[in-house]
């Protein structure tokens, strides 16, 4: 899964034509940095994805407020930044509107002509008519597939919805079924029992026909807060959808090894410190720069990821080469927070590609 971000723009842009080729996407729209207008969100997903097709979502996480210093604050700066701000959220909120199937939703969907839509919804059940409406007009509009997304925060009221969608498509396998089982490195086993159960309980709703018909993924992230001393950090989001998949042969998907935090202003702090992360097949080998506002962190981070034990050369992706050029020194054009947090999610999605196509081959995973 992508939002819009600088940095996971640069990291989609840059994956090889056959790496595109071997993923289905889920976007979300969100906002692409502050200050940014929910149409330039819109724009964007259009320039990165062209005809390819993907699942498009949408971020229900407001623009958080306009930060106020307090020394010296620049009113006029806050000002505009929080006009800005406010235009990003009173679109956003017209996009969740449940009136005459989420319209809006739909409107903004039929700009591109390869989106698989979620399913909008915040409560099902006050909104139960409008969903079954929108999935109906996204249906009549000739939009052959269709999404839904439950979280464990999701009301059971989805679930006999969920049938009656399935009801009047011409298969199941028209309707995929997104369990996001969200971020985290706690409760593992809880979230692979929400997976299986959330399976289930819509399998239930369904026709004994077209149960196999079903198509499923498995949603996780174990990527949070490495802490200061983590060197190897491991990710649980492979033996989550392991197991998970024990009830149900999932897909397998993750949040491209991207934090999403939700912050309550726009406030950013003056300090940085450099940082590479280079992904393996269930885990990232980090690099913690000591110095702050240093750029040769991004060089001898890179040198010492290349050093380390656990590091393998399996990945040839523009991440990877991102790294090995700066071992050598070699910075310029890429002296930025931003290229670095991309060619982490760059990786990450590359290294996760190849170790499916491999475990595949092994007849260990799907």
């Amino acid at each position: 899964m992508l939002q819009c971000s600088e940095p996971e723009q640069i990291a989609y842009r840059e994956l090889s034509e056959e790496d595109k080729d071997a993923i289905l996407p889920i976007v979300e729209l969100s906002q692409i940095k502050y200050d940014a207008s929910f149409q330039s969100t819109i724009d964007a997903v259009g320039a990165i994805f062209g005809h390819r097709p993907f699942i498009l979502d949408l971020s229900k996480d407001a623009a958080p407020e306009a930060y106020v210093s307090k020394k010296n604050p620049d009113h006029a700066k806050i000002e505009k930044l929080q006009k800005a701000q406010d235009s990003y959220n009173a679109s956003l909120l017209a996009h969740m509107m449940p009136t005459d199937g989420f319209s809006k939703w739909r409107e903004c969907v039929s700009q591109y002509a390869n989106a698989i839509p979620v399913l909008q919804f915040t409560d099902p059940a006050s909104q139960s008519k409008n969903i079954l409406r929108q999935a109906a007009q996204f249906w009549k509009a000739g939009v052959e597939r269709l999404a839904i997304r439950i979280t464990p925060e999701t009301s059971e009221e989805i679930f006999p919805i969920i049938g009656q969608i399935v009801a009047f498509l011409d298969s199941a396998e028209q309707l995929v079924l997104i369990v996001d089982c969200g971020q985290g490195r706690q409760q593992i086993a809880e979230r692979i029992e929400f997976a299986k159960r959330s399976a289930a309980r819509v399998l239930e709703e369904l026709d004994p026909s077209q149960m196999l018909n079903l198509a499923a993924v498995c949603l996780h992230d174990s990527y949070t807060s490495p802490p200061e001393s983590a060197k190897i950090y491991e990710s649980h989001s492979r033996e989550l959808w392991r197991e998970a998949s024990t009830g149900y042969p999932f897909l397998f998907g993750d949040y491209s090894g991207h934090r999403r935090w939700k912050k309550s202003s726009t406030y950013m702090p003056g300090d940085w410190k450099a940082q590479v992360v280079y992904a393996l097949p269930e885990s990232w080998i980090i690099y913690r720069h000591d110095n702050a506002q240093d750029p040769q962190g991004w060089i001898l981070g890179s040198k010492a990821i290349i050093e380390h034990a656990d590091f393998d050369d399996g990945l040839s992706c523009w991440g990877s080469e991102l790294v090995k050029t700066a071992a050598t020194g070699k910075l310029d054009p890429y002296g930025s927070a931003r290229y670095w947090h991309a060619a982490k999610i760059n990786m990450h999605v590359s290294r996760q590609i190849s170790y499916s196509d491999e475990s595949a081959e092994g007849d260990d995973e799907i």
